[in-house]
């Protein structure tokens, strides 16, 4: 009976390590069956003859086999190798450059469709101008607008005029109340920037449209109606009112100014005046997109007289794009100012111990703080977006009129955060191979205070050179400073 066991136990440890040797080097495959055969027999015969085998000596017997595949994957890979070079390889900027990148990446990858997805005007965009109050200026009646909107058609540099007053509002529909901006269109406003609806129609197919009508965009259509094609039959509440939905329109289309998710038709009869919660808009599309006729159409639009003064912005797509980019970049510029100031004495540190040797060494010790930065930056600002846009507002936490405020300020507080982990990965990295120092010396304090040096030393792996932290920051005695090694050093290290 125990020989028969030990049969057992040998044939089922046999064909575990059978299963694991093709991991092992063909060269190595006889030897290291050869020899976890023996481990295995002297074990198995071990436990069998000193009547010591039971469930748990089982157990661990078959757990030392399945540990083979391993073992055998140690063969294969030089466990020596390996493990040096996981343990350096993250601490190369190559590493560091890599893992941000594809960072960026995977939030790219989950960022909203229309961050990046051209209008549907895109083609004609420099034919356009959109009209819209200035800042500055008092608030104007839309219908006012509408008005002039008419005047300004009859212009022959004008191909045609739309007017568009947005809002924020709430909509109820199948999937629960939902805060968006909603716009009062005129019909023309589709045909004029080249929209097709997806499903239905847009106002401009009825020569009267209804005043209970709505057409939606399709982030909403799909967040309400799980993408329904069948819209005969579909209502919501906007702003309380029921309301019958009669179109979708492409994801690619949108207003140059703003991001509308419904659209209602102008109606010519009287509306609620909303004065600073309702804005109004024109959007012209010029027959001839000549420099010198736009600048004649922006000049006679400002001048235009109201019977309540107004400031016009009369801006071309790419005015509107250049725009939001240049406040963003005024933004961030200012606030990596302030950051900096926050962080002088990181920053100062990253200054004074910069490489000196070479123009080269330079320009790859600032090369490679500028775009792991720059890296830092765009993954802050894709994931205050995404965060704010795609699961905040989702929630219900952060309502849509503040939605772009709530952006700014998950931009500076990430952006505060990445610069300064940037400048402290930064000091801690060798001036010459950019790989993070590890191997630290501490230097016990003086028994002299204030005379000798004290902190601790950090050396480059490579024997490029080593850095002096003192324990002292503001010590007039001592300073953080790099210290360049000679080649000699060099061929010691790789000696040993």
């Amino acid at each position: 009976m125990p020989e028969q066991t030990a049969k057992n136990l040998l044939r089922w440890c046999n064909l575990i390590l059978y299963a694991a040797s093709p991991i092992v080097p063909r060269a190595r495959r006889a030897e290291w069956l050869h020899q976890k055969h023996r481990e295995i027999w002297h074990w198995v015969h071990f436990l069998v003859e000193s009547g010591r085998l039971n469930i748990t000596t089982e157990q661990e017997l078959f757990r030392h086999c399945w540990g083979s595949f391993a073992d055998a994957l140690w063969c294969r890979l030089n466990r020596d190798k390996t493990l040096a070079f996981l343990r350096s390889y993250p601490a190369t900027p190559r590493f560091c450059l890599v893992s941000i990148f594809l960072i960026v990446l995977a939030a790219l990858a989950v960022s909203p469709a229309s961050l990046w997805r051209s209008p549907e005007y895109a083609r004609n965009a420099g034919s356009l101008l959109n009209v819209s109050l200035n800042g500055n200026s008092r608030w104007l009646e839309p219908e006012l607008l509408w008005d002039a909107a008419v005047d300004w058609s009859h212009n022959p540099l004008v191909a045609g005029a739309a007017t568009y007053a947005w809002r924020p509002s709430v909509i109820n529909g199948p999937a629960g109340k939902q805060d968006v901006l909603s716009a009062r269109v005129t019909p023309e406003i589709f045909k004029l920037l080249g929209a097709k609806p997806l499903f239905g129609q847009t106002f401009d197919n009825d020569d009267a449209p209804c005043s209970d009508c709505v057409v939606l965009s399709d982030a909403i259509w799909r967040k309400q109606f799980n993408g329904d094609t069948k819209l005969s039959d579909e209502f919501v509440r906007l702003n309380g009112r029921r309301v019958h939905v009669v179109g979708v329109l492409s994801d690619r289309f949108r207003l140059p100014d703003t991001d509308v998710q419904v659209y209602t038709p102008f109606q010519a009869t009287p509306f609620v005046r909303l004065p600073g919660f309702e804005w109004p808009g024109v959007v012209l599309r010029l027959a001839n997109g000549v420099p010198a006729n736009v600048a004649k159409i922006q000049r006679e639009v400002r001048e235009t007289n109201f019977p309540t003064p107004a400031l016009l912005d009369v801006l071309s797509v790419s005015d509107i794009r250049y725009r939001s980019v240049r406040s963003w970049l005024v933004i961030g510029a200012f606030a990596i100012l302030v950051i900096v100031c926050l962080n002088w004495q990181a920053f100062r540190q990253l200054c004074t111990t910069r490489p000196h040797r070479t123009t080269l060494d330079v320009s790859r010790w600032w090369g490679f703080f500028a775009l792991k930065t720059g890296l830092l930056v765009a993954f802050v600002w894709l994931l205050s977006v995404n965060v704010v846009d795609g699961v905040l507002q989702n929630l219900g936490l952060v309502p849509l009129h503040i939605a772009s405020g709530v952006t700014m300020w998950a931009f500076l507080v990430g952006l505060n955060v990445a610069l300064g982990w940037s400048i402290r990965d930064q000091n801690i990295r060798c001036r010459l191979c950019l790989v993070r120092l590890r191997t630290q010396i501490v230097l016990t304090t003086s028994s002299v205070p204030l005379l000798d040096p004290s902190g601790c030393d950090l050396l480059c792996d490579r024997a490029h050179g080593m850095l002096h932290v003192p324990a002292m920051q503001f010590s007039s005695l001592d300073s953080e400073r790099w210290i360049d090694f000679d080649e000699s050093w060099q061929t010691l290290a790789q000696d040993t």
